[in-house]
């Protein structure tokens, strides 16, 4: 009878300590969620609020994408200043070309209907959009359209944000990660020919302090929601989506046994901000920051 009764005691136990460790685990991946969510709305309050700049859009009316491209760098660089953030901004055209780019002098007039899925959906429905994008480079884009006086399409703004910061902020938050592309996309994102490979993937981003290839293997290849290894939880989360195939994967990795754990926002400071100085600074644009 008692062997009887530790038995079921034991398989009690064992049911409630998975259980219980099924709830750590999906409360850890809605962080993680969360945090790439929030990202994906930073990219997108920005190319709204760009796309209303009437700087930017008079010189794409203009077709002058010189003045254009100095504009975005002034505002760029005060985003700079006091988020510490880096951002790149680009500019189509109403035919989905290349009009200007912060951050290369190149590929103007590059048609970009053939791999940008993004970008069509935002002129077929007229509504901005965001995503974890594929391109030359694999990012968080967020796109918005651009219209003129008489309410006409332009062309589009586009605020690209790479995924180091969402990195940096899970690692701060006690998780490592690793940011990874299919391989077979690699004839699209060019900019990753030369990256280190994991099985049929291609690493883009990396914030483990070492880790066991093998292991990712086996995450990668895995249909559980997690796996356990060392006190440690691996898992994954789809990244991206190009002709309804994932474009990339995150891979994620925190300790089994945290306790009491309270999620708090980490935003740095970067000091005061000081309307003084940025007039003398910033004079010929600072109409176009209005903070409320």
């Amino acid at each position: 009878m008692i062997s009887i009764l530790l038995f079921f005691l034991n398989r009690y136990n064992t049911i409630l300590n998975q259980k219980e460790l099924d709830i750590f685990v999906s409360n850890q991946m809605k962080i993680v969620e969360d945090e790439l969510e929030n990202q994906k709305k930073q990219a997108l309050s920005l190319a709204l609020v760009f796309s209303k700049n009437q700087d930017i859009v008079k010189n794409l009316d203009d077709n002058n994408s010189k003045e254009l491209k100095k504009e975005l760098l002034k505002l760029l660089e005060i985003i700079k200043a006091y988020t510490n953030q880096d951002i790149d901004v680009q500019i189509h055209t109403k035919n989905l070309e290349v009009f200007t780019r912060s951050w290369e002098d190149k590929d103007f007039g590059e048609n970009l209907t053939s791999f940008r899925e993004g970008l069509v959906k935002v002129k077929s429905s007229n509504k901005p959009f965001v995503s974890n994008e594929l391109g030359k480079r694999f990012n968080v884009k967020a796109i918005a359209p651009i219209y003129d006086k008489n309410n006409e399409f332009l062309g589009s703004i586009e605020i690209i944000i790479d995924f180091k910061d969402f990195i940096y902020r899970l690692k701060n938050l006690g998780i490592s990660s690793m940011i990874l592309l299919e391989k077979d996309f690699l004839n699209i994102a060019t900019s990753y020919k030369e990256n280190k490979h994991i099985e049929e993937f291609v690493l883009l981003q990396n914030s483990f302090d070492k880790f066991n290839k093998e292991l990712i293997k086996e995450v990668l290849n895995s249909d559980k929601l997690f796996i356990e290894q060392d006190s440690k939880i691996y898992s994954k989360i789809p990244l991206g989506n190009f002709g309804n195939k994932n474009a990339g994967v995150l891979v994620v990795c925190f300790e089994k046994f945290v306790k009491n754990f309270v999620y708090l926002p980490n935003y740095n400071y970067h000091g005061e901000f000081n309307l003084n100085d940025s007039e003398r600074k910033y004079n010929n644009i600072n109409k176009e920051i209005i903070i409320k």
